[in-house]
């Protein structure tokens, strides 16, 4: 995929027939009847004004301008947008936070793209510390367990279970010697997943650790992934919205606060951010939103520039 920072109509994307705009929903969101939406669309194909209903001519023209400067829609086709590692394994590849409730698919989606990358070609696999309170009993993380990637990954059970189980005879001895010193050590190149640590022992040593890797694991070239159920996690979240490339959310589930998210934090309108969360929740069962430039908001089916 590439992008231009500038408007250039010469790069607009094209549309064989301008009638695949004219939906029920587009005609809704404008207020038009479906005579007056004909007559707009007929005016459009002929760029020719229509008089009787200048004004809405003008904002659906802006609206299918737009659209096609700052929209890909793939939706009639096989193919899918996806965002992976970058393809030097040993540099580091954005941070990414994973938000959503209970069963919407969030460690599925890590989980599929960590096997994307590892049965990719070899000269690209990254290592993989994935630390979670439920490594030995997540159906959803077995296929990482499979013989084939044991030379690249690494799971560590981190509930109470785990510690009773284990030589150390404390939270904090746990912690240091299983979290923290695989973490640190980790080669350059290393994805450290934290799958719902709010859930793992030690968990204020933990949310300490993933806040500094958040600020500082970039310059040894370690990715940090970290899957929460709320988008508003209070301190578990506020530095993940400052360090990561990419937040991944699922507009299916929780749309209520996507909409807040989009409306409040990116200052996107709140029409918009409801046609967003509509037209994604449509497309695919994620959307992720690119924090750096080009900011944009990229689905199985679909990218927005925003």
């Amino acid at each position: 995929m590439y992008w231009h920072p500038r408007i250039n109509e010469k790069l607009m994307n094209t549309v064989e027939n301008l009638s695949s705009f004219n939906t029920g929903y587009f005609r809704d969101r404008f207020e038009l009847s479906k005579t007056q939406s004909d007559e707009i669309f007929t005016g459009l194909k002929n760029d020719e004004v229509c008089e009787h209903n200048q004004q809405k001519y003008f904002k659906c023209k802006r609206h299918i301008s737009d659209s096609l400067l700052t929209e890909m829609d793939i939706s009639d086709t096989d193919g899918e947008f996806i965002v992976e590692y970058d393809k030097d394994a040993h540099v580091y590849s954005g941070h990414e936070l994973v938000c959503s409730g209970t069963g919407s698919g969030k460690t599925y989606y890590v989980v599929q793209k960590a096997l994307r990358n590892l049965k990719g070609p070899k000269n690209s696999r990254r290592r993989f510390l994935i630390f979670s309170a439920e490594w030995n009993s997540d159906k959803t993380l077995a296929p990482l367990k499979h013989q084939r990637f044991n030379e690249y990954v690494e799971g560590v059970d981190c509930s109470e279970s785990s510690l009773k189980d284990s030589q150390w005879n404390s939270e904090i001895e746990f912690f240091e010697n299983e979290v923290k010193m695989r973490v640190e050590f980790a080669p350059p190149g290393s994805v450290c997943i934290f799958d719902d640590a709010v859930d793992m022992i030690a968990p204020e040593l933990v949310r300490t650790l993933i806040n500094r890797q958040l600020r500082v694991a970039r310059h040894s070239g370690v990715t940090v992934q970290v899957i929460l159920h709320n988008l508003r996690s209070g301190a578990w979240s506020t530095q993940a919205h400052n360090s990561i490339r990419f937040l991944t959310i699922f507009p299916r589930s929780q749309k209520g606060k996507v909409v807040a998210y989009l409306n409040h934090d990116l200052g996107i309108p709140l029409a918009q951010a409801r046609d967003h969360v509509r037209t994604f929740a449509q497309s695919g069962r994620h959307m992720s939103v690119r924090h750096h430039a080009p900011e944009l908001l990229i689905g199985p089916k679909l990218i927005r520039l925003l």
